[in-house]
């Protein structure tokens, strides 16, 4: 059920820029999410379905891009995919990507024609 709020989170977000830009629609939205996220991309696509109805994102799509899980070792930097593929330094693991969810870009659309230039939001 937390995919509905974060799903909100992300349609307020798109259809702010949206609207600073003086669009009259979004056709696309890009998002980047970690494979250990916790957000389950189909349940994201159902919510979205819904809570689009009746705002300039009504007739947009979703594309989806996973992004790895990547560990570093705090000692020696090394980094790696996974806990078993763990450090020999055995000194534990910072998380470098893979837990994020993220609005990566939105095609904005004016009067049927997706907008050239599409708002990049990367982070």
């Amino acid at each position: 059920m937390h995919e509905y709020a974060v799903t909100e989170g992300m349609l307020r977000q798109v259809l702010a820029e949206a609207e600073r830009h003086g669009r009259a629609r979004v056709a696309r939205i890009h998002l980047l999410v970690g494979e250990s996220a916790g957000v389950v991309p189909e349940c994201v696509r159902h919510y979205f379905s819904e809570l689009r109805r009746g705002t300039l994102a009504e007739g947009a799509e979703l594309d989806f891009q996973r992004v790895p899980l990547v560990l570093r070792c705090p000692k020696c930097r090394r980094e790696f995919s996974g806990v078993d593929d763990m450090c020999a330094c055995n000194s534990g693991a910072d998380i470098v990507s893979g837990q994020e969810m993220v609005v990566e870009s939105v095609e904005l659309a004016d009067d049927g024609r997706p907008d050239p230039g599409t708002t990049d939001r990367r982070r």
